[in-house]
């Protein structure tokens, strides 16, 4: 038990000198890159388009001169830290640290939806639904071979574009694409299937009056709420290389990677994220269409009560801040008018 313990601490103390090492020799670089003379010249040449910028506020008297400098200040700061950080992220090999961040970013993707949507239990539904598709999603394609290439122990050998083992250069940029479609579409779902069911409340009741089931009684109404949140990527998909070329693909060639390849890696790309969105959208209306039935499946009044509160908060909200914004208005036009 003592040497278990031993093991363990050991194992922990070299894993914690280990990103420190990597935070440090990470430091270093951002040092010695901000040494190089033609960074600065870079940012003193794109100063000139700040005080231009800062001209032109002055001509046209916006008063916005000290948030212009303020921001970009603000802004290099930012870009500098998250570029290290980036950096310290990027460097990491082992697979189940990758899939740790990804976790972390799945929960700050699903809170961002609870933000906008403050419905029942939406957070841990989020959760759920952009947690498993991007984990099932980035399984599939790291262990498959599909971009990471030759996987060893396997009777066939695979040519990808990507080594393996994967690194967090490749894996976390796109996890973090899986992620965004995830969320972006598990958001539509939840609206989408919200307002379909209230709307056909009276279908539903007719349904279960019937002795239909709730998933039957939704079934139609859920296929709408899929068709909503998909088809904007699927048109994506649909006019790649005629109607649109991909940023990724376009960089990916700028940097070297041959044509056919860089489009294989783009084709795989949308289709994890059309993947991750179809099986987001599905999670989300599998778990938040089970809050509007009782246990003895009938129309839930008590959650549809909720609903309506929120939504009657969500107007009454929405006035308010168009009355700030019409008041702000009207004291800026009336100070300029003063100042004439």
């Amino acid at each position: 038990m003592k040497f278990v313990r031993s093991s363990r601490k050991r194992r922990k103390i070299k894993m914690a000198s280990e990103l420190v090492a990597m935070i440090y020799q990470t430091l270093v670089e951002i040092w010695q890159a901000l040494k190089e003379p033609n960074i600065w010249i870079r940012i003193g040449l794109s100063a000139i388009l700040l005080l231009m910028l800062i001209g032109l506020s002055l001509w046209q008297r916006t008063n916005l001169e000290s948030k212009l400098v303020w921001s970009f200040l603000r802004g290099f700061l930012q870009v500098v830290l998250f570029g290290s950080f980036l950096t310290v992220i990027f460097g990491i090999q082992k697979i189940w640290m990758q899939f740790l961040i990804l976790l972390f970013m799945s929960a700050f993707a699903a809170f961002t939806n609870y933000q906008s949507y403050h419905y029942p239990k939406v957070l841990l539904i989020g959760l759920l639904a952009i947690t498993a598709s991007t984990m099932f999603i980035m399984s599939i394609v790291i262990f498959s071979g599909a971009i990471f290439a030759a996987i060893p122990n396997l009777p066939f050998k695979i040519e990808g574009i990507i080594p393996y083992p994967p690194q967090g250069e490749f894996v976390i940029p796109m996890g973090s694409m899986v992620i965004s479609s995830a969320m972006r579409m598990s958001g539509i779902a939840l609206e989408r299937a919200k307002s379909d069911i209230i709307k056909s409340r009276g279908k539903i009741e007719a349904a279960l009056a019937l002795g239909d089931s709730p998933k039957n009684a939704v079934k139609t109404i859920l296929k709408d709420s899929y068709k909503a949140s998909l088809l904007p990527t699927i048109n994506r998909v649909a006019t790649l290389g005629i109607v649109s070329l991909p940023g990724l693909m376009s960089g990916m060639i700028i940097g070297g990677v041959p044509p056919i390849e860089a489009a294989v890696y783009q084709v795989v790309i949308f289709l994890m994220l059309l993947s991750a969105a179809f099986i987001a959208s599905i999670t989300t209306n599998m778990l938040f269409t089970k809050q509007f039935f009782t246990k003895r499946e009938q129309i839930n009044l008590v959650f549809l009560n909720e609903l309506a509160q929120l939504e009657q908060k969500k107007a009454e909200e929405r006035k308010n801040r168009q009355e700030k914004r019409r008041s702000w208005w009207r004291r800026k036009k009336q100070t300029e008018e003063n100042q004439k």
